[in-house]
């Protein structure tokens, strides 16, 4: 059987897996299946890590990701962060300034071109 706080962090993955897949197809729980990997599968090279903590301390969360993009080559990856007390829909949402300033062109010209062809 598993510890108390292991299943909270199951809990807490499946509940991100299944709110990110109302809008994006392919997104699933992966847990521990692929050790290392983060905890969701995604349908690009950004590992998503989640993270249910009494104490939320982006450091360490910021040094697992790193040691996880690294394994696997991945451009960026975010941690999923539980916000107390709040819905699925308020957590936080991390990454380092540096994997931001790569990714928010993308999503700039995404947007921009959306709003044009409004």
């Amino acid at each position: 059987m598993s510890s108390p706080s292991k299943a909270k962090g199951t809990r807490w993955e499946r509940e991100v897996a299944d709110y990110l897949a109302e809008t994006i197809p392919g997104v699933d729980r992966i847990g521990s299946r692929d050790f290392g990997s983060g905890d969701l599968a995604v349908p690009w090279p950004i590992p998503h890590e989640c993270k249910n903590e009494r104490k939320i301390t982006l450091s360490e969360y910021a040094k697992q990701l790193k040691a996880i993009k690294a394994r696997l080559n991945a451009p960026a990856g975010v941690m999923v962060v539980k916000a107390p007390r709040k819905p699925v829909s308020e957590a936080y949402v991390v990454m380092t300034l540096e994997e931001w300033r790569r990714i928010l062109p993308v999503i700039g010209d995404h947007l921009l071109t959306e709003a044009l062809n409004s």
